[in-house]
């Protein structure tokens, strides 16, 4: 589907000032970028186009307009449209389960990742009490790797790229919870170095790429 709508399209610029990005396609989610007006209204009817040839709909009412990295806030005088009904326009949204404001601030993602995380290790540990597995951290740790960090983290998406500099590796409130939630399993304190810990359970940091690129004066 990607190729059909932008095809023709530069796309918008990315961080690197180099390389351009015009689609984000997931299963059945969908974000069009460009740095032009002109052609993110173009993608739209394409897009109109496409669903309508293979019998597809687009909910109007989930999909949203962000101005990535732009000095305007005004509303706009001509807003895009998908079959006619207007965009709305907003300051951040959320893409596979990733907060995006417009200034793409990876605090903001990475304050919006750690609830879903915390949400997960809390019903790990009512179901642990529950059963009676306190006192085996083995069962402890498994049911943190299996299940709290893959729905914390949805779809092992991360925060930002600033934590994958060295010395920066736990710096995150997300990393900070992981640590937390080891260092009740293993019963040891608070002082116990990271990579000790880390270490004992075979782990590694909670550390990967940005999800999306800094793009520019996205529309």
């Amino acid at each position: 589907m990607g190729r059909e709508i932008s095809e023709g399209i530069e796309g918008a610029v990315t961080g690197d000032r180099v390389n351009c990005v015009s689609r984000m396609l997931y299963a059945d989610d969908l974000g069009l970028t460009t740095n032009d007006p002109g052609e993110m209204q173009t993608m739209l009817n394409k897009l109109r186009t496409y669903a309508e040839e293979k019998g597809l709909t687009v909910n109007t009412a989930k999909s949203e307009l962000v101005h990535f990295n732009s000095k305007s806030v005004s509303p706009l005088q001509n807003p895009f449209t998908y079959d006619g009904v207007a965009l709305p326009e907003k300051d951040r949204f959320i893409y596979l389960g990733m907060l995006l404001d417009r200034r793409m601030n990876p605090k903001i993602a990475e304050e919006h990742a750690v609830r879903p995380y915390m949400a997960a290790q809390s019903r790990i540990s009512e179901f642990a009490k529950s059963h009676d597995l306190k006192s085996r951290p083995n069962a402890m740790l498994w049911l943190s790797k299996v299940y709290g960090i893959p729905a914390g983290m949805y779809a092992s998406q991360v925060w930002g790229t600033v934590y994958l500099s060295e010395g920066s590796e736990f710096g995150s409130q997300l990393q900070k919870r992981h640590l937390f939630s080891l260092r009740r399993i293993l019963g040891v304190k608070n002082s116990t170095t990271n990579w000790v810990v880390l270490r004992e359970w075979g782990q590694e940091p909670l550390i990967a790429i940005f999800l999306v690129p800094c793009f520019h004066q996205v529309i």
